[in-house]
């Protein structure tokens, strides 16, 4: 996709990432495709792994845990040991559900490389992270809510209020423009990128009316009647 054709919110992070930004907060309305972004978005070919905070998730997924194997138990490291020791991105979801032992964690985690180690307790091996480590922090309200400590790890706070170009392409071609439509209206109006996805796993099963109303039971109307003038205005057109 062309930069040009970037809305402006999502412009800002590319022009970031591309320019050695490797801390953000992309935060806004859901199904905007802040994860999509986070998980696609790289200046390189670099992996991305993904974090979903929760009231109840532990450390052991952050940094790891010993767990039984054939042999009794060894120590299997988490997914941010992981893209430390790749330079990877990091993706971290929902991070204003963090319960306080994982945010304390993840304040090493995301620390700048100088300051950034962890041992491994098995091997007693020190990991830092490798050039190219970069972690991109989710959210559906607003920074001011994080704790300041991470705040001051994370310079770069995107309000994200349109959906990437891109994440709609992994609709069907029929709801793509809906979806784009949809995604930025307001608060009672809006419908979501993954109600969206929904439709297209309903449909060839149940029909596009029978999906629409079970996945945006408020929408579906609207939704069905401007799909069906596109698709009479292409098919006079053919």
């Amino acid at each position: 996709m062309k930069t040009e054709t970037l809305p402006d919110c999502w412009q800002k992070l590319e022009d970031c990432l591309n320019n050695g930004i490797d801390r953000a907060i992309l935060y806004g309305n859901p199904g905007t495709g802040k994860t999509f972004a986070g998980l696609t978005m790289k200046p390189t070919t670099q992996n991305a792994y993904r974090l979903i905070c929760t009231d109840e998730m532990t450390t052991a997924t952050i940094e790891g845990a010993y767990l039984p194997d054939e042999t009794g138990f060894s120590y299997r490291e988490g997914v941010a040991v992981k893209a430390w020791r790749e330079g990877a991105r990091l993706v971290i979801d929902e991070i204003n559900r963090a319960n306080s032992d994982v945010l304390s964690l993840l304040l090493a985690f995301t620390d700048t490389v100088a300051s950034s180690s962890w041992q491994n307790p098995q091997t007693l091996e020190i990991v830092r992270p490798r050039e190219g480590f970069s972690v991109i922090m989710t959210m559906n309200g607003e920074p001011e809510d994080l704790e300041p400590a991470l705040l001051d790890r994370f310079t770069v706070q995107i309000k994200i209020s349109e959906p990437h170009p891109s994440a709609p392409d992994q609709l069907p071609e029929y709801l793509r423009k809906p979806a784009k439509i949809y995604a930025t209206l307001s608060e009672g109006e809006r419908a979501s990128l993954r109600a969206f996805a929904t439709v297209a796993k309903l449909e060839p099963a149940l029909g596009l009316d029978r999906a629409l109303e079970i996945a945006l039971p408020r929408q579906a109307r609207e939704i069905s009647s401007s799909i069906a003038i596109e698709r009479q205005a292409e098919n006079a057109d053919e």
